[in-house]
């Protein structure tokens, strides 16, 4: 059974190879190839001031690779006030950590195969998405793009980008200037591209062909009066965006119709979760999922991408699947394989001798 960091994980996994995988992953899932399991969100009180403990599953299995993931995070949440919004902010209480941890089987075995913290596969994945949505989307030619957002995840969204149109250059924005100008700083040096900060989102939404939203936020990041002919629009979370955005697009596609969001146990007493945490256009019968198309359908073919460069489309990552997991874990696999990175532990101290 193999152990794997993040730090390891870092250096084997690349943006064109997540996309590529994903992208196999798709065309199985559009053609009921792989299984999922729903995310479930399991929220309960806990002792730490204006916040509360969520315990995170999701999963899936894809036989052409035999393998069978499962991801889980045990968190402690909270939803300050941040520029100007409401974000959702996980405390790292485990000595200044977080807990996350993915979990791959095999499906011809069942013994466990892998096991490793979920911090960069996620960001990868949740770019890899997102950078199938604007090759499916976003205009050939598009070359100037703004991000909103300068964190963890915005990273990704950046490398995606970069990966799938010529982009010349590219505007950031963030509530902190701090913030904004160390990411600036920082993927100048790993891109070598022309990216500078801007104060005010407005500016970043300005002459750009793909606008691209990577917050931690619960409220609408976007004004529709941004939006113009031929835009892209890319988002990481489904509360990025409204009804309001959306009447402004020709296009909406979705990242899966299987599940609006995530399933929710709130135990009773459970305090300080925003309705917009729970509640959103995802829940409006005329904007539910199920009416638009989604990443599979793109990659099958079943339904088309942009029409013309005259649309505005827009591009929701609505809610991860666990599948995801199952697909850049074949990758990590395989790249672990030839690299030889990683830590063997014994089988047996996962597997039992007696019956279960």
């Amino acid at each position: 059974m193999l152990v794997l960091s993040n730090e390891e994980i870092d250096r084997i996994l690349t943006m064109p190879a997540c996309m590529a995988v994903l992208e196999e992953l798709y065309e199985d899932f559009g053609q009921d190839k792989a299984l999922f399991m729903p995310r479930v969100d399991n929220l309960l009180p806990c002792g730490y001031e204006g916040a509360y403990y969520g315990f995170k599953t999701m999963g899936g299995a894809w036989p052409r690779y035999s393998i069978m993931a499962l991801r889980i995070n045990s968190d402690i949440i909270t939803h300050p006030e941040m520029g100007g919004g409401v974000r959702r902010v996980k405390i790292p209480l485990a000595g200044g950590r977080w807990v996350g941890l993915v979990q791959l089987f095999s499906t011809e075995t069942g013994e466990l195969l892998a096991i490793f913290p979920d911090g960069v596969t996620q960001r990868m994945r949740v770019g890899a998405t997102n950078g199938l949505g604007i090759k499916y989307l976003a205009k050939p030619d598009a070359h100037r793009a703004g991000i909103i957002g300068s964190g963890w995840q915005a990273g990704a969204q950046l490398l995606a980008l970069l990966a799938t149109r010529p982009i010349e250059q590219v505007k950031v924005y963030s509530p902190s200037k701090k913030n904004r100008d160390a990411f600036v700083q920082e993927m100048r040096a790993k891109t070598n591209i022309d990216i500078k900060g801007v104060d005010s989102p407005k500016k970043c939404a300005g002459d750009v062909d793909i606008l691209m939203t990577a917050t931690s936020s619960l409220a609408r990041v976007i004004e529709p009066e941004w939006l113009r002919k031929g835009m892209h629009v890319s988002c990481i979370k489904a509360q990025e965006v409204d009804e309001s955005v959306f009447d402004r697009c020709d296009r909406i596609v979705v990242h899966t119709k299987a599940k609006a969001k995530q399933a929710g146990n709130i135990l009773t007493g459970t305090q300080h979760i925003p309705v917009a945490h729970l509640e959103g256009w995802w829940r409006n019968e005329k904007t539910a999922p199920k009416n638009f198309p989604d990443l599979a359908d793109l990659v099958t073919g079943r339904k088309t991408g942009r029409e013309n460069d005259e649309q505005i489309t827009c591009f929701v990552n609505n809610i991860g699947l666990g599948l995801q997991f199952a697909a850049l874990g074949a990758l990590i696999l395989k790249k672990t394989k030839e690299s030889g990175i990683g830590e063997e532990l014994h089988n047996e101290w996962f597997t039992e001798s007696v019956h279960p």
